[in-house]
């Protein structure tokens, strides 16, 4: 997807972090939060994407369907589903995630299912929308295990540094 990605998923990236200066590992760490939070941006993105896919299905599946007057209409009740409680239990990131992960991932999804295709959302043939629906699933699903991925390099990581820190080898803030 992103040769950043690529790169810092490989296994090869973590070798040597017990040797790596705290400096380094602190922009180690960096790096995969930015590349975190693109991932989680645009997989966001995909999930409306299937809100909306899975909201005509449905209306088919009953008898309805096809009228995008009414799809429009419902986008807010159906982009607010499954939205959680504040707090992920994970350390708070910031909100403005990197152009150089997002726009790259965001060609990616748009190639699978882009915007054309979910404003002809109501008038698409059932064939092409469940062709739709399983291409922005498959992509949602890469992406999310990109994401674990990179939570776990994270974490190991965070782990490294609390481990400098808890024995007086590094601050616990950058100098």
């Amino acid at each position: 997807m992103i040769p950043d990605l690529q790169r810092v998923l490989d296994p090869g990236y973590l070798v040597g972090i017990t040797e790596t200066s705290t400096d380094a590992l602190r922009a180690m760490r960096v790096e995969c939060t930015d590349l975190e939070n693109g991932l989680s941006f645009v997989r966001r993105l995909a999930q409306g994407r299937v809100d909306v896919l899975a909201a005509e299905i449905e209306r088919r599946a009953e008898g309805g369907g096809g009228d995008l007057a009414d799809l429009v209409a419902r986008l807010p009740e159906l982009l607010s589903d499954g939205v959680r409680a504040p707090g992920s239990g994970r350390v708070d990131q910031e909100l403005d995630p990197p152009d150089e992960v997002v726009g790259p991932l965001t060609e990616v999804l748009d190639d699978a299912v882009g915007p054309s295709v979910m404003t002809e959302v109501a008038t698409l043939g059932d064939d092409a929308l469940s062709a739709a629906m399983i291409a922005v699933r498959d992509f949602e699903q890469r992406v999310s295990t990109s994401r674990q991925s990179l939570h776990a390099t994270i974490d190991l990581l965070n782990d490294e540094l609390a481990r400098r820190i808890a024995a007086g080898e590094a601050p616990a803030a950058p100098r």
